[in-house]
């Protein structure tokens, strides 16, 4: 097969480095270069099979001609591929907002190239989820079409392209009529500030908006239409169509002018009425000054659910009260205890103690970060996190075991430096487990991220059954890393409920992967094969 690449690349390097890798296979790969800038008019003209982005280009101008290439029918279906090198995680979260549907990481070989390409292929077939969006709003315009309230379809363009009947009864217009009339002047921010509001709030994420306007029939009849305007998205998050759904309240509104023309007749007769006003008016500013308030704790409180919450699930929770939890395959999880850490609460004073506790704990949430591994909780002195989850990777087991070998570095050291000052050192147990899990939240009080299985149990055991200073796995762990690492086999292991678990001390990376004598730091050719996960 025959491949058509564009590759995004202002200083030549990923260009050249491409050319490279398919210098044997010219006749395979027509490859097409272009400044950051020029994204979405050289996909235009040249209609590629995949783009390449160097992660370089991931400027403002780069990013725009990305969004640029989403938002157009003509080329939002090819695949945005971003070239990364090897480096602390990246905020992957904001790379996917931007259209961008995969990652390759520099150094590259040809074959996990095309197993990339075959990938990004593949998600084309999610494209058919955007025809079933057609279909459910077909579906919903035959069940709108004979109900008596008003329903409007427009495109996300603003182009009006359905209405029912119950519509053309209301303003006394067939569609062709009515867009005849208003469609030059409808969507005017001067002529109908309310609409272009509305569709400005749902662009800027609102579920819904809803606004009243002031229209006049066909027959010159004055009347107040109260609308619901819906936007709808298709799977890259973008507005394709608006519903409005619209119903006449002029009824409504006149017994409420009615009403309002008595008030303000009643409130020239007497001051207490007018009292009545400025204390109307203190508490409207009181209500503001809450306003401000409740704003500025949201925001405090959004803040403080992406600090404890994956940021996919803090999304859902917060758009719909809850979030679906996952089930996923290869999830490998790691515990760590204080040894005799009960003691230490005896002979410690309370603040210098929890003190200490988060010295440690700091130094592995910061130690976790640069292997793709999520922090899951602490409970007391233990500590548990687990790579794989939210973002799937294969590379989880060996991610893992580098953190847990950092981890025991650490303590190692730190002893070093306390024994020094004549302080007492603490010691660690650890130990690793590679399964399957659930992820997710559950409850609707002082909810948290957590993970449920066997395998978590079994990661338990792992650390209740380790030594000191050692990181012990177990042998599901094992086989996915024996490779890379120097282990010892402790055989079969005892732990609760009389289960017997093979169990391994791994005690450095082998020595043609490390970088230095202890083993814990990988090297250039290992960083090449980690690469390929």
């Amino acid at each position: 097969m025959s491949y058509k690449i564009l590759i995004a690349d202002d200083n030549s390097d990923a260009f050249e480095y491409l050319q490279d890798v398919l210098k044997d296979d010219n006749d395979e790969f027509r490859i097409i270069k272009t400044a950051k800038n020029n994204i979405y008019s050289t996909s235009l003209e040249h209609n590629p099979d995949i783009i390449l982005v160097n992660v370089e280009s991931l400027s403002r101008h780069g990013i725009e001609s990305i969004m640029s290439l989403k938002q157009d029918k003509l080329t939002h279906g090819i695949p945005v591929l971003l070239i990364t090198e090897y480096s602390p995680r990246t905020n992957f979260d904001r790379i996917f907002e931007y259209g961008i549907v995969d990652f390759i990481k520099k150094p590259y070989s040809k074959d996990e190239l095309l197993m990339r390409i075959e990938a990004a292929e593949s998600r084309r077939e999610f494209q058919h989820d955007i025809y079933k969006e057609h279909e459910l709003l077909r579906e919903l315009s035959i069940v709108a079409k004979k109900t008596a309230t008003g329903v409007a379809i427009l495109s996300g363009d603003g182009i009006i392209e359905w209405v029912n009947e119950g519509f053309e009864k209301m303003y006394g217009y067939d569609l062709e009529e009515f867009k005849e009339k208003f469609e030059a002047s409808i969507f005017n921010k001067d002529y109908n500030p309310k609409l272009a509001n509305a569709i400005s709030k749902c662009k800027e994420g609102a579920d819904s908006f809803v606004y009243e306007n002031k229209w006049e029939t066909s027959e010159g009849n004055p009347i107040w239409v109260h609308t619901t305007l819906t936007p709808v998205y298709n799977e890259q998050d973008i507005i394709i169509k608006y519903i409005a759904i619209e119903s006449n309240v002029t009824a409504i509104k006149e017994a409420e002018e009615r009403l309002e023309a008595k008030n303000e007749s009643l409130l020239t007769l007497t001051e207490h009425l007018e009292n009545s006003n400025v204390l109307l008016e203190k508490q409207r500013e009181e209500i503001e000054i809450q306003k401000e308030f409740i704003t500025e704790q949201k925001k405090k409180s959004d803040e403080l659910l992406l600090n404890i919450l994956p940021f996919e699930t803090a999304e859902q929770l917060k758009k719909k009260g809850f979030a679906k939890s996952k089930q996923y395959k290869m999830v490998s999880i790691l515990f760590t205890d204080f040894k005799d850490f009960s003691k230490l609460t005896g002979v410690m004073e309370s603040q210098e103690l929890i003190n200490e506790l988060n010295v440690y704990i700091q130094k592995f949430d910061e130690l976790i970060e640069g292997h793709y591994i999520e922090k899951i909780k602490t409970i007391g002195d233990a500590y548990m996190c687990a790579g794989g989850l939210p973002l799937r990777n294969k590379s989880n087991p060996i991610d893992i075991t580098l953190a847990g070998l950092e981890i025991q570095k650490f303590m190692n050291d730190y002893a070093k430096e306390k024994k020094i000052n004549g302080e007492t050192a603490w010691e660690l147990r650890l130990g690793i487990h590679t399964g399957e899990v659930i992820a997710g939240v559950i409850g609707k009080k002082k909810f948290a991220y957590d993970i449920w299985g066997d395998a978590v149990n079994k990661a338990s055991r792992m650390e209740q059954s380790g030594e000191v200073g050692k990181v012990n796995v177990s042998g599901d762990t094992y086989e996915y890393i024996k490779e890379y690492f120097d282990c010892t086999h402790r055989g079969k292991v005892e732990v609760k409920n009389n289960i017997e678990l093979d169990m391994y001390f791994v005690n450095r990376l082998k020595p043609e992967f490390s970088e230095d004598k202890e083993g814990v730091i990988p090297n250039a050719e290992f960083r090449k094969l980690l690469s390929k996960y």
